[in-house]
């Protein structure tokens, strides 16, 4: 895929942090400091330099660009790019440069190596390179020391001296490779004759220095390593990170403390190892499928002990594995190919905070273990239960591991009659108090919403399924409840799909997108259908017609009788991507390839467009612009549209 200008992509391991990536070979953004919602923005001191005749030529296209007075120098005007995520590839326009290749080490059923903090920096090339990185460690510049290392692997190990352990940003970086020679003394960031102004000419003057270097007393410089090698054919550098500190918001520690002790032993650990996640880009779909993998990077974290959890989003809720409507639940589908350990013993996990039958919104703000019950004080929400429910049988079904339900059942059952007693007005289905009070937080849905109906009836189904699985006697309550909620759903009905909700004499009769998610989930996990199968493909048709055809972007969330947008809620008015492509991937389910893809390809695009390395929970139906929250948790939900193609055997 080719990278425009503005997006970044972002690369490191998982629960790492990571280093965002820029088309002109720049970085920024950068969050391997336990700073994941407050990001380093601007980075001076990264440079990648070729010698040609001994003369430095700057590999990026603006190198100068924090320099107050920018001597003559030369650089790279322009080159072509292409990213495979992980791998970002830069065509460098040189006779005896190939390439230059950055990418993180994403392995498919290896956590460990997976959640290496290390980003491999390739060159194929003939001639001198030199690579620099600046000393970001502790948060105060004072202390701040570069070292010199020699050994399997040659490099500049940087620390800060004075940074305590509480500090997010105590710890340390390497920058090093096979044989490199070292420049301990970059001092790149000093006094101007106008202020302070970033120094490229040390690239101008290689030669080692290999002795420590401190931060001087000034109270504005900067420092950093540099590195280089004579390359013949091919080199590999290595930026390997270890930030091991216990700061108050985030005192659990990285996975990767277990198996090493400094940012050297994961640069010679990870100097062998290549990313592998076995998809392919060779069509639009397994291009949507690997790009769509940067949340597990961006928004990740993989405590010491374990515990695996991904913002919903860094930036503004911060909440960790938010569920509800194809978020973490979502993301979880994905897992399940490339990393079952982590979702399995992430939903195992979420079980500890059932209170009473209520399922938490997520599992706290910038904490895993401070859960949200709700998210929209003081309303109880009524899909957080089923997609809780259906996440557990998701896991089973795709293990067959019967140990997931035995230990789940006790809680399942609690959440069920939790459900059940929440609906007042005896029609079998949970009471929607019109206050927010479910994944769609921002639009308000009174009595019966044929959504929440949808996924209610699908997880009492599971429930009933797990029941049987384990040989315990059913209640006959929960079949009852199980047709008189059928025949409620089928009440709002309208001829052509089944209408967003009603009260009495009151209802909207729009068609949301999502009116039947929870049979998406049945069909999904092989369970029996809560609705007649004409009413379904009819739905699913209505949806195409409806919501698909009302916007040029994307799959509309609700759209009125006549064709129009409804505009009474922004998140009406608006697409959700994750929602959108289980929709797509319904239809493929329901023999509705030819639509499902359409729409499921119309969506990539736009996001292609907008950015597909920074999702946005939301994206505006009629301008086609991001609207939601950024870096979102559900972004890989493409992934359910290759399922419902597996499962066609279509692929």
């Amino acid at each position: 895929m080719r990278l425009e200008e503005y997006f970044g992509v972002p690369l490191g391991g998982i629960g790492t942090g990571k280093i965002n990536f820029y088309r002109d070979l720049t970085i920024g953004d950068i969050t391997i400091m336990n700073n994941w919602s407050n990001p380093l923005k601007v980075v001076r001191g990264f440079h990648i330099v070729y010698y040609m005749r001994d003369n430095p030529v700057f590999l990026q296209l603006n190198p100068g660009k924090n320099i107050e007075s920018p001597p003559p120098y030369t650089h790279i005007k322009d080159f072509d790019v292409e990213v495979e995520y992980p791998k970002i590839s830069y065509y460098i326009p040189l006779q005896d440069v190939s390439k230059v290749e950055v990418y993180s080490i994403l392995i498919k059923d290896n956590v460990k190596d997976s959640a290496i903090p290390a980003i491999k920096i390739r060159v194929i090339a003939n001639g001198r390179f030199a690579i620099s990185f600046p000393n970001v460690t502790g948060s105060k510049r004072a202390g701040r020391v570069n070292i010199p290392y020699k050994g399997k692997i040659n490099g500049v190990i940087m620390k800060n001296k004075r940074a305590l352990q509480t500090d997010p940003s105590y710890g340390e970086i390497f920058l090093g490779c096979k044989d490199c020679n070292v420049m301990t003394n970059y001092a790149y960031y000093k006094p101007g004759k106008r202020g302070m102004t970033e120094d490229i000419t040390y690239f101008y003057k290689l030669e080692n220095h290999d002795s420590e270097y401190e931060i001087k007393p000034y109270a504005r410089e900067e420092i950093g390593g540099i590195v280089w090698k004579d390359v013949n054919g091919e080199e590999t550098f290595i930026l390997s990170w270890y930030f091991n500190g216990r700061p108050y918001h985030y005192p659990y520690g990285h996975y990767y403390e277990n198996f090493f002790k400094n940012s050297v032993e994961v640069a010679e650990y990870a100097l062998n190892l290549e990313p592998y996640l076995g998809i392919e880009s060779e069509d639009w779909l397994g291009d949507a499928m690997l790009n769509s993998l940067y949340v597990l990077v961006s928004n990740s974290w993989l405590t010491k002990d374990g515990r695996f959890a991904v913002y919903e989003d860094p930036y503004v809720s911060k909440l960790m594995n938010t569920i509800g409507s194809l978020t973490f639940d979502g993301l979880g589908f994905t897992l399940h190919k490339l990393y079952k350990d982590l979702v399995l013993k992430a939903d195992s996990y979420f079980l500890n905070f059932i209170n009473n039958g209520e399922v938490p919104h997520d599992l706290g703000e910038d904490s895993i273990e401070d859960p949200i019950y709700g998210a929209s004080y003081p309303y109880w929400w009524t899909d957080l239960g089923p997609t809780f429910i259906l996440m557990l049988f998701r896991d089973y079904f795709f293990t067959n591991d019967v140990k997931i339900l035995e230990n789940a059942y006790p809680k399942m059952k609690e959440i069920i009659d939790w459900l059940i007693y929440k609906d007042k007005d005896g029609d079998c289905i949970p009471d929607s108090k019109g206050g927010y009070d479910n994944s769609y937080d921002g639009t308000h849905m009174y009595g019966t919403s044929s959504y929440v109906a949808s996924m209610f009836l699908c997880s009492l189904n599971a429930f009933i399924r797990v029941s049987e699985i384990l040989g315990k006697k059913v209640d006959e309550k929960y079949y009852k409840i199980l047709e008189c909620g059928k025949k409620t759903l089928d009440s709002m009905w309208n001829g052509r799909y089944f209408i967003m909700w009603k009260k009495g004499e009151e209802e909207d009769r729009s068609c949301l997108n999502s009116q039947l998610l929870g049979q998406f989930w049945c069909d999904i996990l092989d369970l029996p259908p809560i609705v007649e199968e004409d009413k379904i493909v009819g739905a699913l048709k209505s949806i195409y017609e409806l919501n698909y055809k009302s916007s040029n972007f994307c799959l509309t969330n609700a759209v009125n009788l006549d064709g129009s947008v409804n505009v009474n809620y922004d998140q009406l008015k608006s697409c959700w991507p994750r929602v959108s492509f289980a929709i797509s991937a319904h239809m493929i389910l329901r023999g509705m390839v030819r639509e499902g893809l359409e729409i499921a390809r119309r969506e990539w695009e736009t996001i292609k467009r907008l950015n597909p390395w920074n999702q946005s929970s939301r994206i505006d139906a009629i301008d086609g612009k991001y609207v939601g929250l950024m870096s979102y948790i559900g972004s890989t939900s493409i992934w359910l549209v290759r399922l419902a193609l597996e499962r066609k055997g279509l692929i």
